[in-house]
């Protein structure tokens, strides 16, 4: 008998893949935004609007407005809505289909894994960007217009994109950690000190880190960085880009090998 051919079947393998990946980041996104796990995020993603609406009316004016806004950008939207948010976004990815037990239906079907692991981090990146991006660029402008400073609309995308290379660094990060641990909360912790300490560390060490090369875009340099100098030499801006994006694509390919070769067992958990 003559085998039924099929488009699906029919199509090259790319295109088939995308088309998988396609429907995985869509299903995947509908999870993100539809779970528990989005309030909290959300709240994440509003820290800053209060901090602005809290401190900007007493913050000065002209060029100490722009240093200002850098701290708060530095300390609360780096340091706690992108690093703790993509911690939930993405840490929940795999780990969060284990503790449903609905994994195996992932692993079941006809999908190369790396797609699967491609496709979710895709997925949990541009919910963080719309996210942690959007509100960037809702608080800068905010911030600007109640001191009474100009908008630079050139400063506010260098922000953006320290945002989206955030999310991209650490979501990698975040992704892995979620295939490699049953409690990812202890390696979140770890990573969360080397970050915070990663100022007093030797500076040929301190190249081991997101912060790092994220506060080297900065406009303005961070409060700890004013305080204590900072790295003797920061990296240039297109070394400090080129090295997370290297990051974030080491970080998903482990995630993939580690997915490989995962076995479920719901009992152990």
């Amino acid at each position: 008998m003559e085998q039924t051919r099929t488009a699906v079947l029919d199509a090259p393998r790319w295109a088939l893949r995308a088309r998988q990946a396609m429907a995985v980041v869509g299903v995947e996104l509908r999870k993100i935004l539809g779970g528990k796990r989005i309030v909290t995020v959300a709240l994440l993603a509003g820290l800053p609007v209060m901090v602005v609406f809290l401190v900007a009316i007493e913050a000065p004016t002209g060029a100490e407005a722009q240093r200002y806004f850098g701290n708060i950008y530095s300390v609360v939207v780096l340091g706690a809505t992108v690093f703790f948010g993509c911690a939930l976004v993405f840490t929940h990815l795999f780990r969060g289909e284990i503790l449903r037990r609905s994994l195996h239906f992932y692993l079941l079907a006809p999908i190369r894994r790396e797609v699967l692991t491609v496709a979710k981090y895709v997925a949990g990146l541009l919910a963080a960007c719309a996210l942690f991006g959007g509100v960037t660029v809702l608080v800068h402008p905010m911030f600007m217009g109640i001191v009474g400073a100009g908008l630079s609309v050139a400063e506010m995308l260098q922000y953006l994109g320290i945002t989206l290379l955030g999310c991209t660094a650490y979501g990698a990060v975040f992704l892995l950690f979620g295939t490699l641990f049953r409690n990812p909360i202890l390696p979140v912790a770890g990573l969360l000190g080397w970050e915070a300490l990663n100022f007093l560390l030797p500076s040929g060490i301190r190249v081991a880190s997101v912060s790092y090369h994220l506060k080297s875009l900065l406009p303005v340099p961070g409060p700890i960085e004013q305080t204590f100098g900072g790295a003797a030499q920061p990296p240039a801006a297109a070394t400090a880009v080129l090295s997370l994006l290297i990051l974030s694509a080491v970080a998903v390919a482990l995630a993939c090998y580690r997915v490989r070769r995962m076995e479920i067992r719901y009992t152990d958990d």
